[in-house]
């Protein structure tokens, strides 16, 4: 009996590939967010020591950081909720809204932006 239950287990399809597609753009968002939170701490540095006048306040740039890793952890969760069976459809969309929302920062690196559209879609399709 255990292993047919096992089986019937083994049987539930899964969104990989929309997975990890996701995932990887939801990582390089992540990186991209902080990356403008470190460019915001090198420019406060480099204006206490009179080395550079800052021309874009360095609060904005640490205001677009943050906003970036919020979109790249919520591109994760949605690439998690990809992965779980019954959940693929809501985890597309929160990848695909929140992809295309990172733009503002950069899109990670823009291939962050087109990785997440791709897994998104991939993951309302459920593949």
């Amino acid at each position: 009996m255990k292993g047919r239950k096992f089986l019937e287990a083994e049987k539930v399809k899964r969104a990989t590939v929309g997975f990890i597609v996701s995932l990887i753009g939801g990582i390089l968002i992540l990186i991209n967010g902080a990356l403008f939170v470190a460019a915001s701490a090198i420019a406060v540095r480099m204006a206490a020591m009179r080395m550079a006048p800052i021309l874009v306040p360095a609060g904005l740039i640490a205001f677009m950081g943050a906003i970036g890793l919020i979109f790249g952890v919520l591109v994760v969760i949605g690439a998690i909720l990809i992965y779980m069976p019954g959940k693929e459809v809501i985890g597309g969309i929160l990848v695909l809204v929140f992809s295309i929302l990172s733009i503002i920062i950069g899109g990670g690196f823009i291939i962050g932006l087109i990785l997440g559209i791709v897994g998104g879609a991939l993951g309302i399709a459920k593949k």
